[in-house]
């Protein structure tokens, strides 16, 4: 372990700061980089019902010269709490964020964060990232109600990341990026410990026609991620595509991602039907999710992505959503016995996973699986 490295902003330093060659090689600094110091800083916490994997913190930073870098950066820390921390490294969510940034980040259309660089804290595997502060752009809580327009604009996002994706061959470098079917083998110890934690904590929140499918949507999870990476075409996945993890330009409306811990080689309609659940009420899903849909469909065609129809899409979507069960189930590893903002976001989103399963009809396939996996 490297004593130097810091583990939470406690911990932070000038000396450290300085010694981030990283940070200074990519900062566009306005004079010479080599010349640029960072002579104070301030920190300050990020996100009250986000960031349960990693502890998230600004970095306010006075630069001699004064204009030789932003003003601000982002520092991503695994997180200090021992049983998230616990779920992160099962999820290997840490080095997929890494291997995001290093790979994958430059030119991709959703415009992540600039990479500012990282450090294994712990010489584990536990990477603290510096990023690009994205505070001038205009945030929503996954508490609210999401607005048409910003949904859209999300979904336009997802489908030119996707097709611009569309199965590169850079997706099976096992070096760069995970593969979707790698999820089989994190997921079965995930749910044997989540679910019951969360049926004791969030249960009566599961509405009743829901309840009798988690059983057999957490046992084909495995199988499900195993179908997708051997039968089905695959993109980059932002694989935790939920509206917190999306910020709009105050101007055009446009979206860029971030928080790409759980990246991955996979299904594009996993994506979607993720954020819809994460994200859109039932009655706006119920009400736009097939304009939503055909627009996304339309931007893959768009961006060069043949023989692969909508209906193809839409079956592929139905399946895809079977993996709520074993998420919510995960879920339960980070947000049980927790308080009042862990109990509002599974209040608030359990309807939307209910409205995703009526939505895609879930339970026309759900006690018949493996019919939907033969090709």
């Amino acid at each position: 372990m490297d004593e130097s490295n810091p583990r939470s902003l406690d911990e932070l330093s000038l000396l450290w700061l300085n010694g981030q060659t990283e940070l200074k090689k990519r900062i566009g600094a306005g004079s010479d980089a080599s010349d640029a110091r960072i002579t104070d800083f301030k920190v300050e916490p990020v996100g009250e019902t986000a960031g349960f994997l990693g502890d998230i913190g600004r970095i306010r930073l006075t630069w001699d010269p004064s204009d030789a870098g932003p003003d601000s950066v982002i520092a991503k820390f695994p997180t200090l709490r021992a049983s998230n921390l616990e779920t992160g490294k099962g999820l290997l969510a840490y080095e997929r964020e890494m291997r995001f940034y290093q790979h994958f980040s430059t030119d991709c259309p959703l415009k992540p964060p600039k990479f500012y660089g990282g450090s294994d804290v712990t010489g584990e595997g536990d990477y603290l990232l510096l990023m690009e502060d994205l505070q001038p752009f205009r945030f929503v809580s996954q508490l609210d109600v999401l607005a048409a327009e910003d949904a859209r604009a999300c979904i336009d996002g997802l489908a030119s990341m996707h097709a611009h994706y569309w199965e590169q061959p850079e997706l099976d470098r096992v070096e760069s990026l995970y593969q979707f079917s790698d999820w089989a083998e994190i997921y079965t110890p995930i749910i044997a410990s989540g679910w019951p934690l969360f049926q004791k904590d969030f249960g009566p929140l599961i509405p009743h026609e829901m309840f009798p499918m988690y059983e057999p949507g957490n046992a084909a999870a495995g199988a499900i991620f195993q179908y997708f990476s051997r039968c089905r075409p695959k993109t980059l996945l932002h694989g935790d595509a939920r509206i917190e993890n999306f910020c709009f330009n105050r101007d055009t409306g446009a979206a860029r991602a971030y928080d790409w811990q759980l990246a991955a080689a996979g299904p594009g309609i996993y994506d979607v039907m993720y954020f819809f659940a994460n994200s859109v009420g039932p009655e706006t899903l119920f009400d736009q999710g097939e304009s939503l849909l055909r627009n996304y469909h339309a931007g893959l065609v768009a961006g060069g992505v043949r023989d692969y129809s909508y209906e193809e899409m839409m079956r592929d979507g139905q399946l895809a959503a079977v993996l709520l069960f074993g998420f919510s189930s995960m879920v339960g590893n980070f947000l049980s016995n927790g308080g009042e903002t862990e109990y509002a976001i599974v209040e608030a989103t359990t309807p939307r996973y209910w409205g995703v399963c009526q939505f895609f009809k879930v339970g026309e396939i759900i006690h018949a699986l493996d019919d939907q996996m033969q090709a």
